[in-house]
């Protein structure tokens, strides 16, 4: 019971810090016996809202640059896989090549679709889990959510492009013949 209220302390701390002195521990023991009855429903936290949130690991993987992700999208890696986390009107307007399109607003839940409904929702096969999946965003923010989605779900090789379609662009990848 102790970690989950640390939790949920923390993620008052991160989402209403002028409220956090003001919570009675009383509150925490309601909080802790909803997240026990939402936890019996076996909900998944998906980070979207509306959603309690459970503790989950955190990935540990490479952080690459605007240098390695070129050679990256050079050597067509087939054991390596880019995704796209951007909406799809984003990503029709300019993407790294030789990425899959996995929209995290619309689609928070991808990776933890069965392998028929990932092709269905997004056109290509669900990556392996033998895969290094590196993702992708305009800043890096929804790359880093849909990042640990993924990795809780089951892919251990899970990096990030901090840049992400930013920094891509900055340095001219936009622009590039690969």
């Amino acid at each position: 019971m102790a970690p989950r209220r640390w939790t949920v302390l923390s993620l008052l701390w991160i989402q209403e810090p002028h409220h956090f002195i003001s919570t009675p521990l009383h509150t925490m023991t309601l909080l802790d016996s909803i997240y026990n009855a939402w936890n019996g429903l076996q909900n998944p936290y998906t980070g979207t809202g509306g959603s309690l949130p459970v503790p989950v690991a955190e990935p540990v993987g490479n952080s690459y640059t605007f240098a390695d992700m070129r050679g990256i999208v050079a050597a067509h890696d087939p054991s390596v896989v880019l995704v796209d986390v951007r909406e799809p009107s984003e990503y029709s307007v300019v993407s790294i090549p030789g990425s899959i399109n996995v929209p995290w607003k619309t689609h928070p839940e991808g990776f933890e679709l069965p392998e028929d409904q990932f092709k269905a929702a997004f056109g290509v096969a669900k990556p392996q889990r033998s895969q290094e999946l590196i993702f992708y965003c305009a800043s890096g923010m929804r790359a880093a959510k849909a990042r640990s989605v993924a990795f809780n779900h089951g892919y251990p090789k899970t990096s990030i492009y901090k840049g992400s379609m930013n920094d891509w662009v900055a340095n001219g990848g936009d622009k590039l013949d690969l």
